[in-house]
């Protein structure tokens, strides 16, 4: 399913002839002196009454059925009852803020010693669910960190004295490991003496378990995958620019076809056309998911127990096998797995999706906290890329004034390798390749294998690497090689490090994307860091070389002392941070991240100039971040509260007509599962609903697609258990009540014994199977067709909105708007 063909056929149902399926026109409701038809279940429990088994924590329950608890109360709001949202559709945080709401109100009207402790309890649900996580990814990280490590270095040897030990700690004590007789390489271990014999052995063996770790790894996430089923649009249609809208056809023409039938659709009754597509949910970082869920998208078994595991052990073989990927996104996914599942101990959070992202959002902070060392700045990263709500402008704009100068090649060449990676992996999804992950990694790890392990610098695992970029030379360490004892060595560690920076940022186009866990983050450090020590090894010729010219007289004894004058390892850490911000966007995070890692708070100025010049280069090539591209790339609907839009169209422009229920029609079974198969042939059958119409187009609520299913299989399953029906009583004939029925109206229905033998029945206290009024939100979002479009964007950013109906300035309903019409607006405004 193309995103062309998704977005246009959102965008141009507008209200024309062509573009609409029928919908029958049934006689009139019965009045209250005839008889009508109700169905009670005969299991002796009502829609309205909660079953004590749903109180009960079970782990690995499917969210199916009805999601609310506190059914009456909510009925009571006039918000109505909800049912647990399908994976790829969104939240109602409204919903959930009164549910919120309401749940408060009876936990503050307990008294007594007895209401304080249960108060006291609730306040502690939060934090004891994050300092849990906490624990569980530090733990996490210290395993990763230690197996990783380990893992790198069976790729050059072993420690005879005990397997399990890297060679750090074999050879724990001695500052020159060269020297380490308990650590044995594997040409020694297999009696290679010569010197060309020696280089291809160890090239070999560190070849054969890079393959062997990256094949681990991609079989871990294809067999763990989920196949999901996604719509095929039913029709191609006319861009949203050229399709004819509600605002070309006059008020008065437009309420007299409110109220006509709709021309019946050929195919209208075989339901939309689906096809199943493979989720690889353990691969990449799940940054871009991660973001997408805490906007109120729902992607289930997302963060779920089987893709923690899996992505927590095979991003240790990704990375061990020396694939150009980083850990440090993938914490945040496993973070906000750990927060995922904590929650289910607890029915504050486990039923209301809402208070569940905030807990999300603090999970993120402590997967950036635990990849970095930085807690701090994972705070602020969550704050300022991850989370939803939160205002930065203020921020950036006070972190602007500190700013003093930089410069722009970092940020052109984090920008420069989103925009190629983006590419290559458009070309991913096209191509043939892209069909068979497995060969694809196997062949990636063999081409960075054979480009890395003849440059002693890329042959190090990335975390090594950074940490000796980032290190001041010693005389008693010469990190690994990269620090001049004279000046006719910087020569030959320029031409590495170019060679290093080159192959670097090849392979991190076309690593990051594969079915591999990782992410981004610390190859596009690495080439921001060995930039920058490029950078200061070219400072230390210059100073050398030219001691006698001013301004460099005061730095000519530079290597005698051990770089007191040109730092190179300071200009890896500018590097690193301004690198990191073209890629990812963020500035703020980025900067108190380095002062965390490397303790250089005296460095703040460079640091924050170089990081705040790279943003501004880079978003003069890519407005967003590689993880929003991402999103774009993947077709989320994830609305941006962060951008601005100079806005083409109205409001009316954007106002649908779309199936609704009107309480004048007799509304059946059979009409309402046609009207269902209806909204979701034309793409709302996730997240969309029908508006409920009285006499003159009057709204009178709004029930989604996912409650009206629900409350459909509710009657279907209730009749199936009757054995009293009626003979000529057919399924598809039971009429669905919408309004709340009273005790005069229960009293005129004579047959009512018929369906039932519950007690309740008989004094009027039960709800019908078949009155599906608790589903029905009774007081809808709307909004005047002569609102600003301003107006609508903020309904939709700040209250979270996923459908606000549009009214006439009588008050009569015209049309509706989604969240999902919305979106493919922007999206084309943003193309244009």
């Amino acid at each position: 399913m193309s995103d062309m063909t998704e977005r246009s056929n959102l965008l141009d149902r507008r209200r024309s002839t062509q573009n609409y399926h029928a919908l029958p026109h049934f006689p009139s409701i019965q009045s209250l002196d005839q008889h009508s038809t109700f169905l009670y279940p005969s299991n002796h429990s009502t829609p309205l009454a909660s079953p004590r088994t749903e109180h009960r924590f079970k782990l690995f329950n499917k969210r199916t059925g009805v999601y609310d608890e506190d059914r009456k109360g909510l009925v009571k709001e006039n918000t109505g009852v909800r049912v647990w949202s399908e994976s790829y559709s969104s939240i109602d945080w409204i919903h959930d803020r009164i549910k919120e709401g309401l749940r408060l109100r009876k936990l503050r009207d307990q008294t007594g010693w007895r209401g304080r402790l249960e108060n006291a309890k609730d306040a502690s649900q939060a934090w004891i669910i994050v300092i849990l996580t906490a624990i569980i990814v530090a733990g996490t990280a210290w395993f990763t960190d230690v197996a990783q490590e380990l893992m790198t270095d069976w790729k050059q040897g072993y420690c005879t004295t005990k397997w399990t030990y890297n060679r750090n700690f074999c050879c724990w004590g001695k500052t020159d490991h060269d020297s380490c007789s308990e650590w044995s390489t594997w040409p020694v271990v297999f009696g290679v003496q010569s010197d060309t014999g020696t280089y291809y052995t160890a090239m070999a063996m560190y070849t054969v378990f890079g393959l062997l770790f990256s094949l681990v790894a991609v079989l871990m996430v294809k067999y763990s995958a989920e196949t999901v089923v996604v719509r095929t649009p039913a029709q191609q249609t006319k861009p949203f620019s050229k399709s004819p809208s509600l605002s070309s056809i006059a008020a008065v023409t437009a309420e007299q076809s409110l109220q006509e039938p709709m021309p019946k659709s050929e195919n209208s009754d075989e339901g939309p056309k689906t096809q199943t597509k493979v989720a690889y949910y353990s691969a990449g970082s799940g940054i871009p998911e991660v973001k997408v869920i805490l906007s109120g998208f729902v992607i289930k078994r997302y963060l779920g127990i089987k893709n923690y595991l899996v992505k927590s052990i095979g991003m240790i073989f990704s990375v061990s096998a020396g694939l150009v990927v980083g850990k440090e996104g993938p914490f945040v996914h496993l973070a906000c797995s750990v927060a995922n599942v904590a929650c289910r101990f607890f029915p504050k959070f486990n039923k209301n999706e809402s208070k569940q992202r905030e807990i999300l959002s603090a999970a993120a902070a402590a997967g950036v906290t635990v990849a970095f060392g930085a807690p701090i700045g994972g705070v602020i990263f969550s704050l300022e890329e991850v989370s939803y709500y939160f205002s930065i402008k203020t921020m950036v704009r006070s972190f602007c004034a500190a700013m003093v100068a930089a410069t722009v090649l970092k940020g052109f060449l984090g920008a420069f390798t989103t925009y190629f990676n983006i590419k290559y992996q458009h070309m991913r999804k096209s191509k043939a390749f892209g069909k068979y992950p497995v060969l694809e990694v196997l062949v990636v790890m063999v081409v960075t294998s054979m480009a890395c392990f003849w440059n002693p610098f890329t042959r190090l695992n990335l975390t090594e690497f950074a940490a000796n970029l980032f290190s001041e030379c010693l005389p008693t360490d010469d990190n690994a090689g990269l620090c001049a004892q004279s000046v006719e060595e910087i020569p030959r560690l320029l031409y590495l490090l170019f060679a290093a920076l080159l192959t670097i940022m090849c392979l991190m186009v076309v690593t990051f994307g594969c079915r591999v866990p990782g992410g981004p983050f610390m190859p596009g450090l690495i080439i921001g860091a060995v930039v920058g020590r490029i950078i200061g090894l070219i400072m230390q010729y210059v100073t050398t070389t030219y001691s006698d010219v001013w301004p460099f007289t005061a730095c000519a004894e530079d290597l005698a002392t051990r770089n007191s004058c040109v730092i190179p390892g300071v200009y890896a850490m500018v590097g690193a941070a301004s690198s990191l911000a073209g890629v990812t966007k963020a500035t703020v995070s980025m900067v108190v991240i380095m002062f965390e890692l490397t303790y250089s708070l005296v460095y703040a100025v460079p640091i924050m100039s170089a990081v705040m010049v790279a943003k501004w280069t880079a978003n003069a090539m890519y407005e967003e971040g590689i993880d929003d591209l991402l999103i774009e790339l993947q077709g989320y609907p994830f609305l941006d509260s962060r951008k601005e839009y100079a806005h083409t169209m109205t409001v009316l422009d954007l106002t649908e007509y779309l199936p609704t229920i009107n309480l004048e029609h007799h509304n059946t079974v059979g009409s309402l599962h046609h009207k269902l198969n209806l909204i979701s042939s034309i793409g709302y059958g996730e997240d969309g609903g029908f508006p409920i119409l009285s006499h003159d187009n009057i709204l009178e609520g709004y029930i989604a697609t996912t409650e009206l299913s629900h409350a459909l299989n509710q009657v279907c399953v209730t009749m199936d258990d009757i054995n009293s029906l009626p003979s000529e009583l057919d399924t598809d004939d039971m009429p669905v009540y919408f309004d709340k029925m009273g005790r005069q109206y229960l009293d005129t229905a004579e047959d009512i014994r018929l369906f039932t033998t519950n007690d309740e029945c008989e004094e009027g206290t039960a709800t019908p199977s078949n009155e599906v009024s608790q589903y029905v939100d009774k007081a809808p979002l709307t909004i005047n067709q002569n609102a600003s479009m301003e107006l609508l964007m903020e309904i939709f950013i700040k209250l979270g909105a996923r459908y606000v109906c549009v009214t006439h300035s009588n008050g009569r309903f015209l049309g509706i708007i989604h969240k999902r019409r919305l979106l493919a607006y922007l999206k084309e405004l943003d193309e244009e």
